[in-house]
């Protein structure tokens, strides 16, 4: 995904330390000072997957965060079809995280929340604390419709039901000590008429989630693309994701600093679809050793699929190799199956 240069239409919150004045926005430094060995104590978020257990459904909330001591933040809301007015959903959810504990890094954590407006588009900055760093990446992000939107949007559709999808993506990057976080958002009319009418104009909130590092003395940088026709026999057509081999060597930290998931009609058209599965990840080795493969999808498989669709994907990463005896790795995925809403969720060996 390229960084998007285009301002927002809206923008809310700002990451500093100091209280925000609209109280949108936050920053932490994350870290663990350990005091007598001067270390500190990390989180890094290398990629996500969610897959609705039963059906496919619009995007109402989508929401994915690394955390701290074996826990991440996984949250997930489809339509009235997901949310048990017209039936009910649960999701199976991927959180690839790495605990690090090192003498040469240091971390801040913070976030930036926008607006997307219906041009699909914004982006936003935030100013560091700790100074410039050597890199930001992607810490997690949430995307939700149900906020307030324009005079002009229609009375008669309640944004908090979501939308049919065309894909999405979020991105951090670094200017001087600022960190700029992107986000692009696209909708597809191919819903009842009161969706489709309530898409031209729809507002989207995004966070987008981040980690600064300083400290790091090399990194391998690497872009991944590719895309597919997704089979088309419904019910339940048989889609894969794609995968990469990734050709990273020895100890280390992966994360991701840019995303775009795209899913559209093979025949050019501009509507969108319900969505069964989306994720981009790198999963980590326990031990700290290189990762071997990225993977990404974008997925409509479904007892109904409204239409014949591509599936594209465009993920930046980054590979930080560290000293193992200046610094100690251990890569884990948090996982499992959890309801519609927000949840704290536990690591695999304790879900």
């Amino acid at each position: 995904m390229k960084t998007i240069g285009l301002t927002s239409l809206l923008l809310i919150g700002c990451t500093k330390s100091a209280p925000s004045t609209d109280g949108t926005g936050s920053t932490d430094t994350g870290a663990t000072d350990t005091g007598a060995t001067d270390t500190e104590t990390f989180t890094i978020w290398s990629g996500w997957n969610h897959s609705w257990a039963l059906l496919s459904h619009r995007i109402s909330l989508v929401r994915v965060k690394a955390g701290e001591g074996g826990t991440a933040e996984s949250g997930i809301l489809g339509g009235d079809w997901s949310t048990g007015e017209s039936w009910s959903d649960d999701v199976n959810y991927r959180i690839h995280q790495q605990d690090v504990t090192s003498s040469t890094l240091t971390v801040e954590h913070g976030e930036r929340s926008l607006i997307v407006g219906p041009d699909g588009s914004a982006t936003a900055s935030s100013l560091l604390d700790i100074g410039d760093a050597d890199l930001v990446v992607l810490r997690g992000f949430e995307i939700n419709t149900d906020i307030a939107q324009s005079d002009d949007y229609p009375t008669d559709y309640d944004p908090a039901l979501g939308y049919t999808s065309r894909g999405f993506g979020i991105g951090v990057s670094l200017e001087g000590s600022e960190v700029i976080a992107s986000s692009t958002i696209l909708w597809g009319p191919r819903d009842r008429a009161d969706v489709n009418s309530a898409v031209p104009h729809a507002q989207t909130g995004v966070t987008v989630y981040w980690t600064a590092i300083s400290g790091i003395d090399s990194k391998t940088e690497s872009s991944f693309s590719g895309g597919q026709e997704l089979a088309h026999t419904p019910p339940n057509s048989p889609q894969e994701g794609m995968s990469e081999p990734l050709d990273w060597s020895g100890i280390g930290i992966a994360a991701l600093t840019s995303i775009q998931l795209s899913i559209n009609d093979v025949d050019g058209g501009d509507g969108g679809d319900y969505l069964r599965s989306f994720g981009a990840e790198i999963p980590p080795s326990e031990s700290g050793d290189a990762p071997s493969e990225l993977s990404a999808e974008i997925l409509n498989t479904s007892l109904i699929e409204m239409a014949h669709m591509r599936m594209d994907y465009d993920v930046s990463a980054v590979w930080i190799p560290l000293d193992p005896e200046k610094n100690t790795i251990t890569g884990h995925t948090v996982e499992g199956n959890h309801p519609i809403g927000s949840h704290s969720v536990p690591t695999a060996e304790t879900d």
